[in-house]
């Protein structure tokens, strides 16, 4: 008689692997010898494929390595603000002790209007600890800015995730603020400027979202938030023509549906047609951060391609984009800022020329400053994360950026001191995303966010674009096609450009000539 096969559980992580290995053809008969599980254990996991996938890749790989049943929270939707709510709190470095966490539940429970016998127990805090993999809460002292233990321990975890895949199929993005009507200071209050309204900074703001692969060889175009649905400097624009992914916001800040979108609308079918056309797998990584701004990790996977997210005390030093990309990024926007101003030769001070800008100078200037972002910085940024990568170990000359924004802002009336100019000036903008309060996280999670509502008001500054006849931008393409053809920094590229779109109008001028004398005559 036949022994009695003793009963194993296997850990999630098992679990995982054992469906990875079914879809890549392996027989359930063999992999049930190799796990000690029967074959109806086996079925029922591929039963449940989806709820395993889905409990795995919204939780930490220590937790499934442990953890053996994907039981959610009885209060799903609490557990979920009140993650939220944490993950807000250490990315500011603020300490976080257990009785915090469970006197915070119960306020969250009290907002959501929950089970009014919840209690927060300290058993609902062990298991809230273990779902999301928390160690440890106690921490005492100064404000947590940097984990560099955590940081380490992170880098070999972050080794296994890519060890299969190549440079060219990890990702990073990060946004970032931009107040981009401000200028220095000194500038605002210098003495010729006496006579303009208001010497306060210009706080309008964007918020803009930069992501490129780490071998810096696809880097996606921007997506930029404002406030507004539909400026006035949009009217008559073909908007898919923009350099950039334009959404809005009311305060312009990045959301979770908005991060959604672009993952979706962008990321997705932009790395999926750089891997076909570079022969890669159809496969891919994106590196973020914990912000309260994007989505679970759960809800932004499509086929191979999914995001994953740093720990938020490790991301400040391992982010690649914090390592001096978006801050380039800024400092080319402002350099060509300066040049338009300083370089416009009607008789009008700088604060009258800074309110003739509107939304579309903006988004043109900050494509072309993240086009201008040098292959070797993005690469560069790489080097705290991925140190095993060949280009991050090249000594790289030092960039002029910093140079050629100190000799632009000298010749701002007022700053003089330079340096102490641009560093107040490069200080000014945000994170990009707004910080929640406790009624934020709660709308975020029951999906009741009143912010995704569109704003159609308009931008103050912003010109109206007039439609363009057809015979006169054919007369100005073709002397532009002149301009380009004696130009001695003219490539052949610049020129079937030019001349593309000279014909384009030439064509539409014909077309509509001729569709005027055909109504003539019917008339």
């Amino acid at each position: 008689m036949a022994s009695k096969r003793k009963h194993k559980s296997c850990t999630l992580k098992e679990k995982l692997e054992v469906l990875k290995r079914l879809h890549k053809g392996e027989s359930d008969t063999q992999l049930s010898k190799e796990f000690g599980v029967g074959k109806a254990t086996i079925s029922d996991w591929k039963k449940n494929r989806g709820k395993i996938e889905q409990f795995c890749t919204t939780t930490s790989e220590k937790t499934i390595e442990k953890r053996s049943k994907t039981t959610v929270s009885s209060y799903e939707k609490l557990d979920e603000a009140l993650f939220l709510w944490f993950t807000q709190e250490r990315q500011k470095g603020i300490p976080i002790t257990g009785p915090l966490i469970q006197e915070k539940a119960l306020q969250l429970n009290k907002l959501m209007d929950g089970d009014v016998s919840f209690t927060a127990s300290c058993g609902f805090l062990d298991r809230w600890k273990k779902r999301h993999g928390i160690r440890q809460l106690t921490i005492t002292g100064e404000k947590l800015s940097v984990d560099n233990e955590a940081a380490v321990e992170y880098l070999e975890e972050f080794k296994c995730i890519i060890s299969s895949y190549s440079p060219q199929q990890v990702y990073n993005a990060d946004e970032t603020g931009l107040n981009f009507k401000a200028l220095p200071t000194k500038s605002l209050a210098s003495q010729e400027e006496r006579s303009a309204p208001g010497f306060k900074m210009d706080k309008q703001r964007l918020t803009v979202l930069a992501c490129s692969n780490a071998s810096a060889t696809n880097k996606l175009p921007l997506m930029v938030i404002g406030k507004s649905a539909k400026p006035r400097c949009f009217k008559n624009m073909n908007m898919n023509s923009l350099p950039v992914f334009y959404r809005n916001q009311k305060k312009a800040w990045m959301d979770r549906a908005l991060f959604k979108e672009w993952f979706d609308k962008q990321f997705v079918p932009k790395v999926k047609a750089f891997n076909k056309e570079n022969g890669l797998p159809p496969r891919a990584l994106l590196l973020i951060d914990n912000a309260p701004s994007h989505p679970e990790e759960m809800q932004l996977v499509c086929d191979d391609i999914k995001a994953i997210f740093l720990p938020p005390n490790v991301t400040s030093i391992l982010q690649p984009m914090d390592q001096g990309v978006l801050q380039a990024l800024k400092q080319n926007y402002r350099k060509m800022l300066l040049r338009s101003l300083l370089e416009d030769n009607e008789e009008l001070t700088i604060l009258d020329k800074l309110m003739k800008m509107n939304i579309k100078d903006v988004i043109y200037w900050v494509a072309e400053a993240w086009e201008n972002t040098c292959k070797e910085s993005l690469q560069k940024s790489w080097k705290n994360l991925w140190p095993e990568l060949e280009f991050v170990q090249t000594v790289f000359p030092p960039t002029k950026e910093n140079c050629e924004l100190l000799q632009l802002v000298k010749r701002m009336p007022g700053c003089e001191n330079a340096e102490e100019c641009v560093e107040e000036w490069t200080a000014v903008d945000d994170c990009g995303h707004e910080e929640y309060t406790d009624e934020d996280i709660v709308a975020a999670v029951q999906g009741t966010s009143a912010d995704l509502d569109a704003d159609d008001s308009e931008e103050e500054g912003d010109a109206l674009t007039d439609v363009v006849p057809h015979t006169a931008a054919a007369s100005a393409l073709d002397l532009a096609l002149r301009y380009v053809e004696q130009h001695a920094d003219a490539t052949p590229t610049d020129v079937m450009f030019v001349r593309r779109w000279r014909n384009i109008a030439s064509s539409s001028r014909f077309s509509s000539l001729r569709q005027k004398e055909i109504t003539d005559f019917i008339s």
